[in-house]
């Protein structure tokens, strides 16, 4: 009886552990299928995709900047006396020639001010002169020259010198001196009534109408030059380089589909804060231009030798493109070195030449994709 169940036992045994070593070889089977699944991805489905081949180049850079023109010489026109504004022509748009006058304010109250004050002054050097006469006889001839030449109705003239110490306490004391440099003042206050142009040029906008009373520190308007325009473009330190006061730009109107030629006439030494770019201004001319129209420049700033321009789209993290491989038609990535972004395109190095690369950004792409190249027509 014990040894029957002896071999019951050990029949028992064997089959526990053939068992178990059945378990573990069919676990180690199903782990090698996943290492094997694991392995690299290769697609069988094949997509047409559209290439060129590369082909290195030398590639000149430009940096694309655009703006409003405003005018070279602009002012804004402020009144500094108070009366009516005469003049009907004071209009927006508007145009004037050098020296013309530009705005009129009525003047009568004043001027007639001044030409009393004159009268006033003339009694006084007539009331003056019998005594510069008796005790000052050398310089008689000089005061008498004076009163002739004076006018109620004409700018002071020349106040006669002297070195005469007596002479001046006495002019001083009557208040001769006083009075003559008084009335100066006013006769450069009369020619405020009346603004001149400085330059050719147009009215751009008016804040006030003809008729209109004008206060003293009013703002009439503004006037613009019409031959000289100035467009602001905005460019990063490295670009600056490139740059410097005289070089000449190509300037685009899209509206009038016509190029111009800019100057830079001066570049900012300040960095902008915010946007860490610097200011540079360009000076352009032509006859069908005008403030506030929109302008494009492109401002070389170099050549990118053995370069290839490719969509910016294409790129793969900004350090890598897709090509695809001549051997197998499958997708490899390249390493590239990005020299720089213009809009939608990017100017890279690195990709040999004779190499296939997308035209397009492609949909679900990964190493070892398989596609069907198609040159581009």
């Amino acid at each position: 009886m014990r040894e029957t169940k002896f071999n019951k036992t050990l029949v028992r045994s064997l089959v526990l552990g053939a068992g178990i070593l059945l378990i573990g070889f069919l676990i180690n089977s199903q782990l090698s299928k996943k290492e094997d699944k694991a392995g690299p991805k290769i697609s069988f489905r094949s997509k047409v995709v559209e290439t060129r081949v590369a082909t290195p180049v030398s590639i000149l850079i430009n940096i694309s900047v655009s703006g409003r023109l405003k005018a070279s010489n602009r002012m804004e026109i402020f009144a500094e006396v108070t009366g009516i504004l005469t003049n009907q022509n004071f209009k927006a748009g508007q145009s004037f020639r050098k020296g013309e006058n530009l705005a009129s304010i009525n003047d009568t109250e004043y001027r007639t001010q001044l030409i009393a004050a004159r009268s006033t002054f003339m009694g006084l050097i007539s009331q003056s002169l019998a005594d510069i006469t008796i005790d000052y006889p050398t310089e008689a001839d000089k005061w008498q020259n004076f009163l002739k030449e004076l006018n109620p109705k004409k700018s002071l003239p020349k106040l006669p010198s002297t070195d005469n110490l007596q002479l001046k306490q006495f002019l001083s004391g009557r208040n001769i001196l006083s009075n003559y440099y008084t009335i100066q003042s006013q006769e450069v206050r009369l020619q405020k009534y009346s603004i001149s142009a400085p330059y050719g040029g147009m009215l751009s906008e008016t804040s006030i109408d003809p008729g209109t009373l004008v206060r003293s520190g009013q703002k009439l308007g503004t006037y613009v030059q019409e031959d000289g325009y100035e467009l602001e473009a905005a460019v990063t330190q490295n670009d600056l380089q490139f740059l410097k006061k005289g070089s000449k730009v190509k300037l685009r109107s899209v509206a009038h589909n016509q190029d111009y030629i800019g100057t830079v006439s001066r570049i900012n030494s300040t960095i902008n804060p915010t946007t860490q770019q610097v200011s540079v201004f360009l000076t352009v001319s032509g006859k069908d231009l005008k403030e506030g129209l929109y302008l494009d420049a492109m401002i070389r700033t170099g050549t990118a030798s053995e370069a290839i321009e490719v969509p910016r789209n294409t790129l793969i993290d900004g350090k890598a493109i897709y090509t695809v491989s001549a051997t197998d038609s499958t997708l490899r990535l390249a390493p590239i070195e990005v020299v720089r972004f213009i809009e939608d395109k990017a100017i890279v190095k690195g990709i040999p030449a004779g190499a296939l690369l997308p035209l397009t950004q492609v949909n679900g792409a990964f190493e070892g994709m398989k596609v069907v190249p198609q040159a581009s027509k």
